[in-house]
């Protein structure tokens, strides 16, 4: 049989979860976290300006990974290309 825990023995351990979770948010790079989102935001917005919906639908489908094909396959690599060349300059 188990022993029960007292809930002054619980409550410390979600105290001490607590302080751990506060004392690594202390040491993360808040700063380049931030840099790193405001990069992801800009890029997204280009990838959404520069290709059409059905060139958006379509380079989803390329490169999100399937249960079945984790990698992007040989023949469509050139259209993935492409479609990150138009993404990123806005030209073909």
């Amino acid at each position: 049989m188990s022993a029960k825990r007292s809930k002054a023995a619980k409550s410390g351990a979600v105290v001490g979860m607590a302080a751990r979770g506060f004392n690594y948010a202390r040491r993360v790079d808040w700063a380049a976290v931030w840099i790193r989102a405001q990069w992801l935001t800009h890029h997204t917005r280009r990838l959404y300006n520069n290709l059409s919906e059905e060139e958006r639908r379509e380079f989803l489908d390329l490169v999100v990974p399937t249960k079945d094909s984790k990698m992007i396959a040989k023949e469509d690599r050139g259209r993935v290309q492409e479609l990150v060349t138009k993404a990123f300059t806005g030209k073909r």
